[in-house]
């Protein structure tokens, strides 16, 4: 049988070390320039899909905004959102759900429990939520429309 220096020993765990720091580092790189979120995620609280039913029952009026996270395309959009958010001071009234949480059974809990139609496949949409079941429902907003709207019953 043939021996095996030592050294050969010490390159393989190098490379298995650099090759480990690499991928760290791809990864980084990937979650913090490649996949480029807007401002307005800052501002926002996210919500899972199996939070939302506590989330709404211990809040009386909460703005929901339901987009894709990483659709770039809607920046100008979130900017006038991010705008009103600081204006109004609503940080602790806005949350997010991202698209891909938002599944059957969610739409079925609105649908049902809260009595808000949603449609999803009219994103982004930005629904206001009242206790006193005077919710709003907005299916692709644009910036005329985030511009127009009036939170001034959101506590």
């Amino acid at each position: 049988m043939k021996r095996i220096p030592v050294k050969n020993y010490f390159i393989l765990a190098f490379m298995v070390v650099i090759t480990v720091m690499l991928t760290f580092v791809a990864a980084d790189f990937y979650n913090n320039v490649l996949r480029k979120t807007t401002s307005i995620y800052k501002y926002a609280n996210r919500l899972k899909a199996g939070e939302v039913d506590e989330y709404l029952d211990e809040n009386s009026s909460v703005i929901i905004y339901v987009a894709d996270k990483y659709d770039l395309t809607k920046e100008e959009i979130e900017n006038a959102l991010e705008s009103k958010i600081i204006e109004h001071n609503l940080y602790n009234n806005f949350v997010y759900i991202d698209k891909r949480e938002f599944n059957q059974k969610l739409v079925d809990l609105f649908n049902n429990k809260y009595q808000i139609k949603i449609e999803v496949d009219r994103i982004p949409t930005i629904m206001i939520y009242s206790d006193d079941n005077n919710s709003k429902i907005y299916y692709s907003v644009d910036k005329s429309v985030i511009e127009n709207l009036d939170f001034g019953d959101i506590k």
